[in-house]
């Protein structure tokens, strides 16, 4: 079932523009993220800064897996819960980093460098 899911998501990502395909797949992601028996509270992970939009307040990251809420490795942007902690984070960095819960896995909450 995951694998038709992750084949859907990639198919329907491929269809859009860019902004698209990163909510079309963060839309997937959370919709799988709260199908599954997630943890309540924060979720911890690691990556790789890609991009940052401080004026948006966002950052992309190739994330590794997160098993915690049945995610694969990909590259995703989120948005961050307090724009502060894109301060002194540069493309390139890798970090750790914590998702607000496993129903609001597209926030940052907590991110420090590696």
């Amino acid at each position: 079932m995951r694998t038709l899911v992750l084949t859907l998501i990639l198919a329907v990502a491929g269809c859009g523009q860019p902004a698209e395909q990163s909510t079309t797949a963060q839309t997937a992601m959370t919709d799988m993220a709260t199908t599954t028996s997630a943890p309540a509270g924060p979720v911890a992970a690691h990556g790789t800064v890609t991009a940052l939009n401080a004026a948006g307040h966002t950052i992309t990251l190739s994330h590794e897996p997160i098993a915690a809420i049945n995610w694969p490795a990909m590259t995703m942007t989120f948005s961050v819960e307090n724009p502060a902690l894109l301060n002194g984070v540069t493309v390139g960095d890798h970090v750790a980093f914590q998702l607000k819960s496993a129903r609001e896995p597209g926030v940052i909450v907590a991110l420090a460098k590696q």
